[in-house]
């Protein structure tokens, strides 16, 4: 197992390698087990711990430690339906899936809110990271100036081939997205999801400096990430995040 930190004071996060975490469909005793090396590495238990099923949705909710655990011992019991969770409570670890799909982690300073988001291209184009970040500043008082956000581990734009199908959904991005993608005239281009995602950060106000951009690729890092692009397997990498108590 290894871990890659995002340094960001008041939390902690990590985007969590070469151990498969996720339920679906392999070796659920293997995977409970990586879970337990992994709350034990942190000095936590998995009641302090909390995944969604994710399925590619703009759904978001808040959870507070009476959740710690759901997802945890199956996927019976997480979150259906969602993509995002924030929560205001210390210890609780959110967990996000990803393979090609782009992880986000937000850090609201001033509420002393985290929250952890599944950006897959679906999530990227119907814009789930903005939506989460402006109900954060709308609902939960958080000022632009105080988020900070990690933008994980994903599939780069030099290896992110899409066609007309995903490209017209770009297109219809609530801002102008054509710096986005390049256009290859046989059908294809290269999508910058990465870029995308930090767009709609920028659009709300969230400093330039406030955001941290992973320079790594999960199809080209093989001997770290898991990629479906790369060998079509139901492995999932996950990045987690949780404020200090």
């Amino acid at each position: 197992m290894k871990l890659i930190s995002w340094e960001i004071k008041n939390i902690e996060a990590y985007t969590v390698c070469q151990t498969n975490m996720s339920y679906h469909g392999y070796d659920n005793e293997e995977v409970l087990q990586n879970r337990l090396s992994l709350a034990n590495y942190l000095n936590t238990d998995l009641n302090h711990m909390v995944a969604p099923r994710q399925q590619h949705t703009t759904n978001f909710r808040q959870v507070s430690i009476k959740d710690g655990g759901r997802g945890m011992l199956s996927k019976d019991d997480a979150f259906e339906n969602c993509d995002a969770l924030y929560t205001r409570d210390k210890v609780l670890w959110l967990w996000t899936f990803h393979a090609v799909c782009c992880p986000v982690l937000l850090y609201c300073e001033d509420q002393n809110i985290v929250a952890a988001i599944h950006s897959g291209w679906k999530g990227t184009v119907n814009e789930i990271v903005g939506k989460v970040a402006k109900h954060l500043i709308s609902n939960e008082k958080c000022h632009p100036d105080s988020i900070y956000a990690y933008i994980g581990p994903s599939l780069e734009q030099r290896n992110f081939e899409a066609r007309d199908d995903i490209i017209d959904l770009v297109k219809k991005m609530s801002f102008d997205t054509q710096e986005f993608y390049i256009n290859h005239h046989d059908g294809t281009y290269h999508l910058n999801s990465k870029g995308l995602i930090k767009q709609q950060l920028l659009n709300l106000g969230i400093p330039n400096q406030h955001i941290t951009t992973s320079p790594y690729c999960t199809l080209e890092e093989k001997d770290l990430f898991y990629s479906y692009r790369r060998d079509k397997s139901q492995n999932r990498n996950i990045t987690i995040i949780r404020l200090k108590g």
